[in-house]
């Protein structure tokens, strides 16, 4: 099985999730004064949902054996 990825959503990606762990642990309130709570846990989740999708939009290809899964052939 042979797996591709597209490297500007991985990094989309992979920022995104930082941002998410930066928000859960308040060493983003260095940077970015939220006026509440929930301010700050909508973030944490706009910021997890952007990660994941740009996950799932990083990978290219996904081929096992002869056969194509996702991507072109």
């Amino acid at each position: 099985m042979k797996i591709t990825f597209d490297i500007k959503f991985l990094l989309i990606a992979i920022a995104s999730f930082a941002v998410a762990a930066m928000t859960i642990t308040s060493t983003i309130d260095k940077y970015i004064h939220f006026a509440g709570e929930a301010n700050a846990a909508a973030f944490f989740l706009v910021a997890s949902m952007l990660g994941v999708l740009a996950g799932i939009c990083s990978v290219d290809t996904i081929k096992i054996g002869r056969y194509t899964l996702v991507g072109k052939k």
